[in-house]
């Protein structure tokens, strides 16, 4: 179940000391982290998916000025080249663009070329694909595109990567889910159920991981201001009141939430829906109210 403590956190929580316990076959030893910086807790290198606009170059950034190296991946060769540029001039680290389509059967032969003997301590899981309208009426092989990219490359990477935070003591893994993935989601509903996936891995692996010194976390966030959620279409006028976040907030809250719970949902507010729509309302009535707010953010679907 989705952890919606945030809110009713207080300021100090995200930054109490923390022990970890590490069992690898060996006599038990503990490792404490708190007097690591964030570098020597999750560097030095970053492997960020989707990471030329949006939530994922947020992260990039983000992850940059806290002073990790960056191996950041999109499908957009130009625009990621630019931004790593940007990034490499404005904060001093080394961030080198990858190219790479996460739907491609192979894609991984081209990622382990770009890590090479990098070694990586945060994996963020980002990158997303997903189309709108009704499931029937949805074109098949987008809809495996979406598993593929939303689904498939998350796991693989979080497999190939992990086993070496592992040995290691130390790291983390960042799993990019939605708040559509609370419940089901018409006129999404593919999508949805990919970032439902993400979601539940996210949280197993938190509890897998969490003696062994690797942090996971499942992030949920609402609507955010991405080229994204723009291409789609989405009309967010036309739900008064729904929250509309910045990137660099969800991404504050995110990168501050790990290694202290299994998944977080973004904003006080959208912290707020989920709970009366997960714990309040019966499950009948919530998909309803979802549906109804999905076929007004897609009129024309």
């Amino acid at each position: 179940m989705v952890s919606l403590g945030g809110a009713r956190l207080g300021k100090n929580f995200f930054t109490r000391p923390v022990s970890r316990a590490i069992n690898a076959g060996n006599p038990v030893r503990v490792v404490h982290v708190e007097h690591l910086s964030f570098r020597e807790r999750y560097g030095p290198w970053a492997l960020v998916t989707g990471a030329a606009s949006g939530i994922g170059a947020e992260f990039a950034a983000q992850c940059a000025a806290r002073g990790l190296d960056l191996l950041m991946l999109d499908v957009q060769s130009r625009m990621l080249r630019r931004r790593a540029g940007m990034i490499r001039e404005r904060y001093g680290v080394d961030a080198v663009p990858v190219t790479a389509d996460l739907a491609a059967p192979d894609f991984m032969k081209r990622i382990r070329r770009a890590v090479g003997k990098r070694r990586v301590g945060l994996l963020v899981n980002n990158a997303g694909y997903g189309t709108t309208g009704e499931f029937m009426k949805t074109d098949i092989g987008e809809m495996v595109r979406t598993i593929d990219v939303n689904c498939r490359a998350p796991m693989v990477l979080a497999r190939e990567l992990g086993p070496s935070m592992v040995e290691k003591g130390r790291g983390g893994i960042i799993f990019l889910s939605s708040s559509s993935a609370l419940q089901g989601t018409p006129v999404i509903a593919n999508y949805a159920a990919t970032k439902a996936f993400n979601l539940l891995l996210g949280e197993a692996l938190w509890e897998e991981l969490r003696g062994r010194g690797v942090d996971v976390l499942a992030l949920c966030p609402g609507a955010t201001d991405t080229p994204a959620i723009t291409k789609s279409g989405a009309r967010i006028d036309n739900v008064p009141g729904m929250p509309f976040m910045d990137p660099a907030a969800v991404v504050a809250e995110a990168l501050d939430a790990l290694g202290s719970g299994p998944s977080i949902v973004a904003g006080r507010t959208n912290r707020l829906i989920a709970f009366v729509m997960g714990r309040l309302l019966p499950r009948r009535r919530s998909i309803l109210l979802i549906g109804k707010n999905t076929r007004l953010l897609y009129p024309d679907e």
